[in-house]
């Protein structure tokens, strides 16, 4: 599914919203990883990441040829500061529905609506692609990313108590939210 928008952070800084190709896949695990570092509330340690470049090429080419699936990047000045991702839950007539959810900012990014210009371009596309119900997880002490899907309309249907495990030993939760369209 494709994606293209020019669109401006809440201090005026533009920036490009499109779907990341080919040539953007050692840029876009360098950013997984960065990310995943940063912190906690993602689901991978940076050293979890073990895709090869050629296999995020071709993810990335098979992404961009699925009419009901999309990446968008964030990109500003030439270097992806954010990811969010759109993919069927299943693909059987009983759940073509709904779709998964989820997405990632740059720390160094965080507060500047990236996650809402992401947001909204996630659920434009959704929308594109006749989905009627958006579904995603998100730790249940993340109250920024909480703080966000609840303004665009999200609501917990779930918790799960034990949703992640850390090195640790210890464990958070997640909710479970979703959005009607």
């Amino acid at each position: 599914m494709h994606y293209y928008n020019q669109v401006f952070l809440r201090d005026g800084t533009p920036c490009t919203l499109r779907n990341p190709t080919a040539e953007d896949a050692l840029a876009l695990l360098n950013f997984l990883k960065i990310t995943s570092g940063e912190t906690d509330h993602l689901m991978r340690y940076p050293d979890e990441i073990q895709i090869r470049v050629e296999e995020e090429r071709r993810f990335l080419q098979e992404m961009a040829s699925k009419p009901n699936a999309v990446m968008i990047a964030a990109v500003l000045n030439g270097q992806i500061v954010g990811n969010a991702g759109l993919t069927p839950v299943a693909e059987c007539d009983k759940c073509r529905h709904r779709a998964s959810f989820g997405m990632s900012v740059l720390q160094d990014d965080w507060g500047r609506g990236i996650g809402t210009l992401l947001t909204k371009a996630i659920l434009e596309s959704a929308q594109e692609a006749g989905y009627r119900q958006i579904e995603l997880e998100v730790l249940a002490d993340n109250h920024r990313a909480l703080a966000l899907y609840e303004q665009f309309g999200f609501k917990i249907f779930g918790t799960n108590e034990h949703a992640f495990y850390f090195r640790n030993g210890t464990y958070r939760a997640s909710h479970l939210m979703s959005l009607t369209i």
